[in-house]
């Protein structure tokens, strides 16, 4: 009889495990000015392009991370060479926070130029998608190992289940060179939103003291769409889940008027001398406001719990049957426990911050060795790297970077010490090429905790070495006597 309670509880966990996104531009090329990856992570690197032009779905970043865990830990091959779902030892890799992060970044379209000597405008659109999962250690030590807990008691859920962001933002950028050292810049971005889902509450736990069982639940979930409507309704429904879908494009553009917010990015870099420069930088600081089609999916009964205590004994000559008797007992775990959709109030959510600071030291003349620290910042999430790049740059023309990344994540509880980029970009006259991406934890597939991967193409004229005092040639380029980092 337990075994069927068991099922119920884990049929409800299940309910809520949607994967959530973390979008993020991979660090490596923060230090390459030919990408323009790198004027979006901080507005003070102003491109070395004296003009640029992202063409339609030019460029596009995935990233995809877990707080620890990889495939090789779920599963594992026998002795006869076949494959297993090894539940004990993924369990022993758990920590008592975990997290599935994977997101996206895809420019729609974008534009820079520089006015003057000292000036620098770009205006871009992208989409973007946030946001991040999180699960209990408790969950699979009660699938494993029932109610042989020390305690006797465990949670299912117990922190921020989920949140999800997805928007288009349209921005504009400006930097300014304020003297030979310093250069500032800033970012304004209108992000409206597309879907969002957000966790207020999300508590779901047993108690199995005494030879009883005790569950006890809370669930508060935001959601907001423009496609359209969700429905819950209820536990017991064969149809528990439905989608009413906007009809037409002009309904669904009022709507997203609904889903509007107001973000910053704000840069500065500092040139120590003429070999180092140091740079700060702080990225999506700030919200959007949801109001389009918002439901709320609550618990029905706020924090009710049911005891189980057996059914006792049975007469199998009466009218109550043990089929009886289960039902009774699903009737009064649905009631509990079911859940309802109600029409919700606008609400506001925050964007994920980002913290860049770098450190360049220009020690020959086309190499160059980098430090980023970059930390993550989000819904129940704190995430903090620490990356060594080595970079050639040879004008315009190429540039390579290869370096590793230091993880502390899931607030440095999940430690990763090997996490390998490359990025490379190859300008042709006017097309100019870039691609790359970054590996997790180890260079074996099967060990992986999460990769990035990039790539990207954009249309630049003219070149300026940042590190130089100089002028554009009327063609764009710089005179000779002036192209050198000597």
């Amino acid at each position: 009889m337990k075994k069927t309670f068991i099922y119920i509880l884990i049929a409800i966990s299940t309910i809520f495990a949607v994967k959530g996104v973390k979008a993020q531009y991979t660090d490596i090329t923060y230090f390459m000015r030919n990408v323009p990856t790198s004027f979006k992570m901080n507005p003070a690197n102003t491109p070395v392009a004296k003009y640029y032009i992202n063409l339609p779905f030019s460029g596009i970043n995935f990233d995809f991370a877990t707080s620890g865990f990889s495939y090789g830990d779920v599963i594992t091959r026998r002795a006869d060479d076949s494959l297993q779902v090894d539940l004990n030892k993924f369990y022993d890799k758990l920590t008592d926070k975990n997290y599935v992060n994977f997101g996206s970044n895809i420019e729609l379209f974008g534009f820079g130029f520089q006015v003057g000597e000292k000036n620098y405008f770009s205006f871009g659109l992208d989409l973007s998608m946030d946001g991040n999962i999180n699960f209990s250690k408790g969950l699979f030590g009660f699938i494993i190992n029932g109610t042989d807990s020390e305690n006797g008691k465990t949670e299912f859920i117990n922190n921020k289940l989920i949140s999800l962001n997805a928007f288009i933002a349209p921005s504009i950028s400006y930097s300014r060179i304020v003297n030979d050292k310093l250069t500032v810049g800033a970012r304004v971005k209108l992000p409206m939103g597309i879907a969002n889902i957000t966790t207020d509450k999300s508590e779901l736990s047993i108690d199995f003291n005494d030879d009883k069982i005790t569950a006890t639940s809370n669930f508060l979930i935001r959601t907001s769409n423009i496609m359209g409507s969700f429905n819950f309704n209820g536990l017991e429904s064969s149809e528990a889940l439905e989608f009413n879908q906007e009809e037409n494009a002009s309904e669904i553009m009022n709507k997203a008027k609904k889903n509007l917010g107001l973000a910053f990015d704000l840069g500065g870099s500092y040139k120590l001398n003429d070999k180092m420069l140091v740079s700060l930088s702080i990225q999506d600081l700030g919200f959007i406001n949801w109001g389009a089609n918002s439901t709320t999916l609550q618990s029905k009964n706020p924090n009710a719990s049911y005891t189980f205590n057996g059914l006792g004994s049975v007469d199998f000559n009466g009218n109550s049957s043990v089929e009886d008797q289960l039902n009774e007992v699903l009737d009064s775990v649905m009631t509990s426990f079911d859940l309802e959709a109600v029409i919700g109030k606008a609400y506001t959510q925050m964007l994920p911050a980002k913290l860049y600071a770098g450190f360049t030291w220009n020690f020959a003349k086309t190499q160059y060795l980098n430090a980023l620290y970059k930390g993550a910042f989000g819904n129940n999430y704190s995430d903090h790297y620490l990356s060594i790049y080595y970079t050639t740059q040879i004008e315009r023309y190429l540039n390579f970077s290869i370096g590793n990344t230091f993880a502390f994540e899931n607030h440095f509880n999940a430690i990763s010490a090997i996490n390998p980029s490359l990025a490379i970009n190859l300008n042709l006259y006017m097309i100019n090429f870039y691609f790359g991406g970054s590996l997790r934890s180890s260079y074996n597939l099967a060990k992986l905790t999460g990769f990035n991967v990039f790539a990207g193409m954009n249309i630049a004229f003219g070149y300026k070495d940042y590190w130089k005092k100089s002028v554009y040639s009327e063609n764009g380029d710089i005179p000779e006597n002036e192209n050198n980092n000597e």
